[in-house]
């Protein structure tokens, strides 16, 4: 909410043959032009600033940690957390996961950044990428709909429909979903997926 504006400063008028004009002193030039100055600050800071930021669409970037809770039937399949990511260790040929996200109420969802990497075990037989997807659902938890799916790493994916936050209405997560693979048609091919951090954007 942005408030009311009601001015602070007032001028006291100077009487002519009585007061001097001088810069210092309760009436000189110095401190009435700093009463101006910091009134020229509160009508930028509190009342013009927050009308160009809401007309220019300010973006809010949001960069979170890979905190994945256990998304399965077993604590076997979940990511491995370690200090400030997630993985998937070559060891386990799967991971799946879910993280609560609190986006800003009434924003645009713009896009979503994964950050991370895929390591096959072998170099010449890759693994493929994880399934990684922001999604929401009502809170009767009726089904829940697609707003982005991860495509690349360190590249921007958009939303899949344009999407506003209505925090009333909806919960917002992200699952995380990794598995080796059999890139050659020759059995299980192993490799460590690490995810650094899930970056979203909104407007």
């Amino acid at each position: 909410m942005i408030n009311e504006y009601h001015p602070l400063f007032t001028h006291q008028d100077w009487i002519d043959n009585e007061d001097r004009v001088q810069a210092g002193g309760e009436k000189g030039l110095n401190i009435r032009f700093h009463n101006l100055e910091a009134e020229f600050r509160t009508i930028a800071d509190d009342h013009l600033n927050p009308v160009i930021d809401k007309i220019a669409g300010k973006q809010t970037v949001l960069s979170l940690v890979p905190v994945l809770a256990p998304n399965g039937a077993t604590s076997a399949t979940a990511w491995v957390l370690n200090n400030d990511f997630a993985q998937k260790p070559d060891t386990v040929a799967e991971a799946h996961g879910i993280m609560s996200v609190v986006l800003p109420d009434g924003a645009a969802i713009v896009s979503m950044t994964v950050f991370g990497s895929v390591r096959p075990t072998v170099p010449a037989k890759p693994i493929p990428l994880p399934g990684i997807h922001l999604r929401s659902n009502d809170m009767a938890s009726t089904g829940a709909v697609p707003i982005i799916d991860f495509k690349a790493f360190g590249e921007p994916a958009q939303p899949v429909t344009p999407t506003t936050v209505k925090n009333s209405a909806n919960k917002y997560f992200v699952e995380a979903d990794a598995t080796n693979g059999d890139s050659d048609n020759t059995g299980p091919v192993t490799g460590t997926v690490t995810l650094n951090c899930i970056q979203i954007v909104c407007q």
